[in-house]
């Protein structure tokens, strides 16, 4: 189903963020939409960055959209809820 393909995608893509924010943790980084390019698209980047942040995994200062050549997530990092997720703690 094209469903379970587009499901797929947005787990894949939450999961992409999750590690980039995991091997710089603790410390927060800025986070573009073409870093993820071309396995993701801004769509799909924005997606899994605002789902991460509304279910308490990740937060960010800033979500920047249209201000530069990609999105941008500004200062973003791992919760402690979003460290234990999506794999084993460093």
């Amino acid at each position: 189903m094209a469903s379970d393909g587009l499901l797929t995608r947005a787990v894949a893509a939450r999961q992409a963020i999750l590690e980039r924010l995991r091997h710089d943790w603790p410390d927060s980084c800025d986070l573009e939409a073409r870093e993820f390019a071309p396995q993701y698209s801004e769509a799909e980047f924005l997606d899994a960055s605002v789902a991460l942040q509304d279910e308490g995994l990740i937060m960010y200062e800033a979500l920047l959209v249209g201000a530069g050549p990609s999105p941008m997530l500004i200062a973003a990092m791992l919760t402690h809820k979003g460290q234990a997720a999506g794999g084993p703690e460093r």
